[in-house]
């Protein structure tokens, strides 16, 4: 009974042992091939000035905190590419002062962009969409310039979800 049992806890170990070597603790499983990518800026489509630029600079910070890609220049494995397509600031939420007088309280700022995530080295499109992101704000005690930065964050924790860490 003991060597039955000794011989099941060697199998299960190699098991374990075999199976954890293949498991990655980085939250994504990237093709092996892509190891850099590059990020040119993002097209603004929009009447709002800067919002390429806050986009692409976010994205390549994200980027590299996550350490899951090397960011190159030009010629990477991967490149993500985009055109921001959209950008309101809308009343949120409204209260009233007295009767009958209407009082906006919140703003929000949506922004959208068009993201491809394409494989340059197998030439295929790994991710293509429109990606959204809110941001909101207090129209009291904050400016749009906030909500727009909250908005930008949203975009792209949503852009590393669909591209670089859904894989």
């Amino acid at each position: 009974m003991k060597a039955v049992l000794f011989v099941v806890t060697i199998f299960t170990l190699n098991i374990l042992l075999v199976g954890c070597g293949f498991y990655s603790f980085s939250g994504s499983t990237l093709p092996g091939h892509l190891n850099s990518v590059d990020l040119p800026l993002f097209a603004n489509a929009t009447l709002e000035p800067g919002l390429a630029e806050g986009l692409t600079e976010e994205l390549n910070r994200e980027i590299l905190r996550t350490n899951l890609l090397r960011i190159v220049r030009e010629n990477g494995d991967a490149t993500i590419s985009g055109t921001v397509t959209g950008y309101n600031n809308t009343p949120h939420t409204f209260g009233t002062r007295e009767e009958r007088e209407v009082d906006i309280e919140q703003y929000r700022v949506l922004i959208s962009a068009n993201v491809s995530f394409f494989d340059n080295r197998r030439a295929q499109a790994l991710f293509e969409g429109v990606v959204t992101g809110e941001g909101i704000y207090d129209f009291k005690t904050q400016t749009e310039e906030h909500g727009k930065q909250i908005a930008i964050k949203e975009l792209v924790e949503k852009i590393m979800q669909s591209s670089v860490q859904s894989w």
